[in-house]
Formats: structure tokens, sequence, C-alpha cells
């Protein structure tokens, strides 16, 4: 897989450098290994220097999600204040919308930054759906929103779609099976035209000059020191304010939208509430990203059980050809970490 994305990236003239190495640990999981093994190399720290790999790795990864929930909520906003067509459900329109936005945003950048920020998003809805199975919690089938791994797939399928050529190594048996991936450029297609539509009748005509302060962003003051330390993430890269000004200026919305980033108590969450016309991001939420990109750090044993590692580590990592997890339990502080669902 590694070097038939070598092979993509060459065929654009591009130099690329291959870089083989265990991450931290030496062990690999489901999560480290599209971020570590495609990640950019100013992302990679040398062998002496893991630790702040680490942290640069689960930056990138709350920050990706971050930008994934941020164009989920307009999704709804768009929905609702612009009154769009919906048909079926609106959480999986809205998705839709959030991942046609991000590839169309980064569509220009290298495929070494791009791919690992898109993939991020994949994974976390992976690992949500992995901890939920080991902690045998009852899947909520009556949501309005899609199971964590039904929304994985979509995600994949979305990106292989939006450039099959370039995103071929996705395709495989367990990360993105032959018989969805056959749809799924048709299905990007779908999307990005549905995208397009809503842009030519709710956007600014020419010669009008689109109001780049309709969207407002604004931060309450943090509970403890991880909301401090996350916040500095996220202004630092100025990444909220850039889509709050790019939503405002390609859609014309009929009343100001606010982002609000929040202390929310015992809710890790992200939500849409339209009588006010605001986003709300909850703190507590950046936190369970980055408990999120910490799990498999955390749980290296369990990397063996993770069907892409097995199909591309199995001998490195020595896996026997079928793990059972019969009797596997978490620790209780990975119990307490995951506990609470977001409702994202």
């Amino acid at each position: 897989m590694l070097f038939r994305l070598a092979a993509n990236i060459m065929s654009k003239n591009r130099p690329i450098k291959i870089i083989l190495r265990s991450c931290g640990r030496g062990v690999l999981y489901l999560v480290v290994l599209p971020l570590c093994l495609l990640a950019p190399l100013h992302l990679r720290a040398e062998a002496d220097n893991a630790g702040k790999s680490y942290r640069d790795l689960e930056h990138l990864f709350v920050l990706a999600n971050l930008e994934f929930t941020l164009l989920h909520e307009f999704g709804h906003a768009l929905i609702d204040d612009l009154q769009l067509p919906v048909f079926g459900m609106e959480e999986d329109a809205a998705d839709r919308i959030a991942i046609i936005a991000m590839l169309g945003v980064r569509r220009f950048e290298p495929e070494q930054q791009m791919i690992p920020w898109l993939l991020a998003v994949a994974t976390d809805w992976y690992t949500e759906w992995e901890l939920r199975d080991r902690l045998r919690t009852g899947a909520a089938y009556w949501d309005n929103h899609r199971l964590e791994i039904q929304r994985f797939h979509n995600v994949v399928c979305l990106v292989y779609g939006s450039n099959p050529e370039v995103f071929d190594d996705l395709m495989d048996t367990r990360f993105l099976p032959f018989e969805r991936a056959v749809n799924c450029e048709y299905e990007y297609k779908q999307a990005q035209r549905a995208l397009r539509w809503a842009s030519e009748q709710h956007g600014y005509k020419a010669g009008e000059t689109p109001d780049a302060d309709r969207v407002k962003v604004s931060y309450k003051t943090p509970n403890n020191a991880l909301g401090k330390m996350l916040l500095g993430w996220v202004q630092s890269s100025g990444m909220v304010e850039t889509r709050a000004r790019q939503m405002a200026t390609r859609f014309r919305f009929p009343r100001p939208i606010s982002i609000d980033f929040e202390n929310c108590g015992s809710s890790s969450d992200a939500y849409w509430h339209q009588p006010t016309a605001t986003i709300t991001v909850c703190y507590e939420l950046l936190g369970h990203f980055l408990k999120m990109a910490k799990y498999p750090l955390n749980n290296p044993d369990r990397a063996c059980q993770i069907p892409l590692v097995r199909v591309y580590l199995s001998e490195r990592l020595g896996c026997p050809e079928e793990q059972s997890k019969t009797g596997e339990k978490m620790d209780n502080k990975t119990e307490q970490e995951v506990e609470q669902k977001t409702g994202r």
C-alpha cells in the first residue's frame, strides 16, 4: 500500500522520501497506522524525539475531527436556514456536506498533507465503534445518527470516490470493500453536485459583495488546563475562523450565525441550535478527540486485532492468523475515558 501511494505521488513529479519506522512503542494501531505511515514529513520526529511526534499527531487528529464536526454542524445550518431539500436522513446529508467541503478546501494540498488529515476523521469513527464493541455497549439502532462503523465506511467511500487514482490505497477487502468501492465515485459526484447546486441557488451573485462577517466565532475561557491547551491548538491554527469566512462568503445566510466554544460540563458534544442560529462546540469534545488519538498509544497489545494492521503488518508484529477477542476486557481507565458517547 505504501509503495503504491509513493508511486502515485512520484507520478506527479513530486519528491518523496519513504521512511519505515515504528511509532514510538514499536506497535502500530488502527488510528496510528494511516497517520504514522502517511503523515507529512514535517510531522515526523527522529527516534530520540518520539514524544514530540505523538503530540504532533494528536494535534492533527484533534484539528481534523474538529473541522469535520464544524462543517457537519454547518450542514445542519444550511439545511435549516436555506430550507434545502433533503431526501433521507439529515444527519447523513450533514456528514456528506462536511466531507465534500473538506475535500474541496484541501484539493490543492499535497497528498502527504491531505491524506492523513482526511483519514483522521475516518479512523476516529472506527475507534469509536471499536471501543463500543469492547465495552459491549448496545448500539442505538433507533438513533437518527448512523452507527459509527457506517459513518467510517461512508467517509472512506467519499474520500476514495473523490479521486480513485490517488486514493487507490484505500480500497481493500476490509478497509473499503470492492462491492462498495465501485459506487464511491458516483456517490462523491452526486454529493458534490448537490452542494454545488446549493451554492448556486443560495450564494452571492456576480457583482454582489459577500458579508464575510456573517458568521462570528467566540471562545469562552476553558475551565481547566486541558481545555486551555486545546483552545491554544485551535486558535493558533486559525482553521475555525477560516472556515467561518468561507461559509459566510459562499452562502447567503438569512441571519447571522454564531460559532461558540463553551464549557459543557459532562457533555462532549457539538450541535446546531436553530432558534438562536448558533453552533456550539464543547471543549469536552476536543478532549474526547484527544483521548481517541491517545487510545492506540495506551493499548498497543490490541494492535493485532485490527484488520488493517493484520493485513499489512501481520508478519512484522507476529500476529496469529486469527486472534480471538473472547474474554478481553478494557482497563478501568480506558472505560472511563470512552464512557461518554458524543452526540455528533
